[in-house]
């Protein structure tokens, strides 16, 4: 089957629809029905991963079309494979705060999440040495579609109650909050870090903390990293640490935008960044100078992703690079 470049972009999810940039051939379509399925196409070096119907026209599955709730209720099309057990699945919502990735949810019970591209993953890889080494702040990991032991789509338990920290930690930042969440934030990194044996998240930030409505539980989730990070960052738990304070700066943006008292706001984002460097590093020594060094290139990067991906975030980026510059980090 040979696609066109808007059929192609058809398939993608609308912020990604800009990677292809010219038409293609349909590399394997994993049918689960004459009208449904997953295809994966070639575009460039990459092969795109899509979940589509095919009526009139054809297109990426919307939640109505309840296309990954069939897939995982029946025994999966030849080529493709699963290492969690089948179940039964009538309903599914689409997560709609922005990622890399696309995530359904299916009956209230499992999260599905759908990569842009099929590839080795190096996130399922993390998820699992996470849960042999008996890290506590991640949801079960149930399984993964695999295609030529490239992932496809990685299998979670969903937990209900819970807000990703765009929502609760925007509250905390509108609130003056600096208490408990921020310890509970800095030993859920220090437990992270230590069980990845030397590896990190890789875009690591509050919206990637979940955070029960009901215990204040916290949960980390997403560990494929930054598809804009360089190599040598792979590995330096120091990226982690910037990324996340970073991100304090991207919440306060968010409650200014909410008519938060931006005064108020900057004293919050700046105790907020001691307070969660005091409990992580927990008196040993790093270098401060090189941490706020390294949150200003990954805010030209946030812009740079903003510009690219969603314009309308871009406010938060140049609220942060606007406030670094002010207090002189990255100046030395």
């Amino acid at each position: 089957m040979h696609l066109s470049k808007a059929q192609c972009q058809a398939l993608l999810p609308a912020s990604r629809a800009d990677q292809v940039n010219a038409c293609s051939d349909v590399f394997v379509d994993f049918a689960i029905s004459d009208s449904a399925g997953v295809l994966i196409f070639e575009s460039g070096d990459k092969n795109f991963v899509a979940p589509y119907v095919k009526n009139k026209e054809l297109r990426r599955a919307q939640s109505k079309d309840a296309v990954t709730a069939k897939l995982l209720s029946n025994p999966l099309p030849h080529g493709l494979h699963s290492t969690m057990q089948g179940g039964s699945y009538s309903h599914e919502r689409f997560i709609s705060v922005d990622q890399s990735n696309e995530s359904v949810v299916l009956d209230e019970s499992i999260i599905v999440k759908w990569q842009l591209t099929a590839q080795k993953s190096i996130g399922a890889h993390k998820e699992e040495i996470l849960t042999e080494n008996g890290f506590t702040y991640l949801p079960a990991l149930l399984g993964n579609i695999y295609w030529d032991k490239k992932l496809l789509a990685s299998i979670n338990k969903y937990i209900p109650g819970t807000s990703d920290g765009w929502t609760w930690c925007v509250e905390k930042a509108k609130e003056n909050d600096l208490g408990q969440w921020l310890d509970d934030l800095a030993h859920l990194t220090k437990e992270m870090h230590r069980c990845l044996e030397g590896l990190i998240h890789g875009d690591f930030h509050v919206g990637q903390i979940l955070k029960s409505t009901q215990n204040n539980q916290l949960w980390v989730i997403d560990f494929e990293g930054d598809p804009l990070a360089v190599a040598e960052e792979a590995t330096d738990s120091l990226r982690d640490i910037a990324s996340m304070c970073s991100s304090f700066f991207h919440v306060g943006a968010v409650a200014i935008s909410y008519d938060a008292n931006s005064e108020m706001i900057k004293e919050w984002i700046l105790q907020a960044e001691t307070i969660f460097l005091t409990k992580y590093f927990d008196g040993s020594e790093f270098d401060i100078s090189a941490l706020h060094a390294l949150m200003r290139t990954l805010e030209n990067r946030e812009l740079k992703y903003a510009d690219k991906f969603l314009p309308q975030w871009r406010y938060a980026p140049e609220f942060a690079i606007s406030y670094m510059k002010e207090l002189g980090y990255g100046s030395n």
